[in-house]
Order: structure tokens, then C-alpha cells, then sequence
């Protein structure tokens, strides 16, 4: 079997990645495989501190030749990280397993990946592998498609990856033309996915992942999901520097190996429902969280005025 390259963006945040590399480490298949590491640039002096342990952890993993360390010269950004690395690693693989530093994985998470990324190359209709999977109200006994794309632990091929659009104000019209397709891509108004991307479009956030999933679902491509999760997020305590507050469910690793079954390459009716109502429900936490976190800014704000 071809093993992919894994790439893994990392930033300043050393318990995060260290948690990283060693659930990755217990996969069979990670010490065989091409490794590239991308240390985004500091943005200051607090960065810089962070970075020096950071990289001393890295240099002190005594990788073999197959590990390749890329330390930035200066801050890209995570969005720009992400693009500018995979336009690098894809000038010489065809195709590639992403993880981010705050992503702990399975010990079968590369042998899902790997096998996935092997068997459905050949399918245009799919479009990226995914590790993770959402927990669901309904338990899912098989894998299943989900339309567009994600970015928690995923695979992708090159020509799938020259799919992507940088520039979210060529995507917007396309959706703004077709407003079955925008009450699609948003779920059935269950998620404000294309609001997200009107805010890429306005430079208010600055994500990869919602024009990678905008351009996957114009084009009509699939992401492969597992039935039970094979990556976990540890960024929702705060550390992260898109993290929204948003309480999200964490659902725990699979203990066994998640087997490719022979299911048909379409999206899941029902996953896509259950996933609406999962987001729904997350979207309106998120949202009395930041309402809440507003009015707390307002309260003591007013609070040192009257102290002066």
C-alpha cells in the first residue's frame, strides 16, 4: 500500500503538538511514512519564546531521513500556512493526510486514510478523506459521504486539491445565483456556512477550510467520513487562534480499526439531516456565547468607568 506524506501545521503551542506527534506515533504506519512539519513565523517576542521550545522538542525526536522540518522565516498565518504548505508538498506527491498541532488521533487513523486515499483515487466523485466523524443523534453503522469538504484530520489528491478557490468572492456569486444550492451548501438554514464565507469575502475571518468545503461543494465532490470518530480536537480549550468559544461534543477515539465497506458513492441522506440538527444546536450555543461574552465586555467596561 502507498503511504501518504503527512503534513502536520503547527504553531506555538508545544503540549498541543507534543500530544500530536505521540498519538500519530502509535500509528503502525507513521515512521514509514514521508512527515513534513510546518512551524509557521512568530507574530512577536511571546511567540518567539514559545517557538524556541517548540523547536527544541522537534530537533530532539532524532527523526529518520523521511521527517522533514520546515521552520517559516515569518508569520503566514494559518489559512496562508495551510495553502502555501500543500501547494509545496503537492509538487511532489499526488496525494496527502493533513493534521493540525491541536488534533489527536487514533492509533488506526493512518491506515483508514491510507486505504481510503488508495481506494477511491480512481473515483472523481470523491473529493477528500476525513478522520473525523461528528457524533450524530442517530449512531452510524456504516461510513458515509457528506457533500463538500472538512478539516479535521483529512486526506485529499492533487487534482482534487487544484479544485480549491482562494479567492471567496469568486465563490460567492456562485451561490448567490443559485439560491438552491446556497439553502444546500447552508444545510437547509441549519448552518450559516455561506454567511462564513461573505465574511472571508469581507477579510472579517481569515479560514481555509470554508472555501475548501465551498469549493468542493460547487464542484460536487464527497468527503468520506468513518462511523466512529479517529480524531479528537484538543483546541477547544481556548488556545487556538480561530477559536470561537463554540461548546462542541468531543466524541471519543474508535479502539479498533474502522474497515472500508462497500457503500455507494452518494451523500447520506441521513447524515446530512442529523449533521443539520447537530450544527443547528451548535450554532445557537456559539451564538448565546459570544451574546453573553458581549455583555460581560459592556459590564465591565461600564463597571471601571463608575470606579473612575
Amino acid at each position: 500500500m502507498t503511504l501518504a506524506p503527512v503534513v502536520i501545521f503547527a504553531y506555538n503551542r508545544l503540549t498541543h503538538l507534543q500530544r500530536c506527534i505521540k498519538s500519530l506515533h502509535d500509528n503502525l504506519e507513521f515512521l514509514d511514512s514521508p512527515v513534513f512539519i510546518f512551524l509557521d513565523g512568530p507574530k512577536d517576542e511571546v511567540d518567539k519564546t514559545k517557538q524556541i521550545s517548540i523547536k527544541i522538542y522537534l530537533e530532539s525526536l532524532n527523526l529518520n531521513s523521511r521527517f522533514k522540518l520546515i521552520y517559516r522565516n515569518k508569520n503566514y498565518g494559518l489559512s496562508n500556512s495551510v495553502i502555501i504548505g500543500l501547494n509545496e508538498i503537492f509538487q511532489d506527491f499526488d496525494r496527502v493526510i493533513i493534521v493540525e498541532d491541536d488534533l489527536e488521533v487514533s492509533p488506526y487513523f493512518l491506515k483508514f486514510m491510507n486505504e481510503a486515499l488508495n481506494y477511491y483515487q480512481q473515483l472523481g466523485d470523491v473529493g477528500s478523506i476525513h478522520g473525523f466523524s461528528y457524533e450524530l443523534r442517530v449512531n452510524m453503522n456504516t461510513n458515509y459521504f457528506l457533500r463538500g469538504g472538512d478539516c479535521w484530520g483529512w486526506g485529499t489528491w492533487k487534482d482534487r486539491w487544484y479544485l480549491f478557490e482562494k479567492d471567496a468572492g469568486k465563490l460567492i456569486p456562485i451561490f448567490r445565483n443559485n439560491p438552491k444550492l446556497k439553502k444546500e451548501f447552508d444545510l437547509g438554514g441549519s448552518y450559516p456556512f455561506f454567511k462564513m464565507l461573505e465574511r472571508q469575502s469581507l477579510g472579517l475571518v481569515d479560514s481555509w477550510a470554508i472555501r475548501w468545503h465551498a469549493s468542493l461543494f460547487i464542484a460536487n465532490k464527497l468527503t468520506l467520513y468513518p462511523y466512529k470518530s479517529l480524531v479528537k480536537n484538543l483546541g477547544f480549550d481556548g488556545s487556538g487562534t480561530h477559536f470561537s468559544g463554540n461548546i462542541k461534543s468531543n466524541p471519543e477515539l474508535s479502539i479498533d480499526p474502522i474497515v472500508l465497506d462497500d457503500i455507494p458513492v452518494k451523500e447520506s441522506k441521513l447524515a446530512s439531516r442529523y449533521l443539520g440538527e447537530y450544527l443547528r444546536v451548535q450554532y445557537r450555543i456559539g451564538f448565546r456565547y459570544s451574546y453573553l461574552r458581549v455583555l460581560r465586555k459592556i459590564f465591565h467596561l461600564i463597571r471601571s468607568l463608575l470606579a473612575k
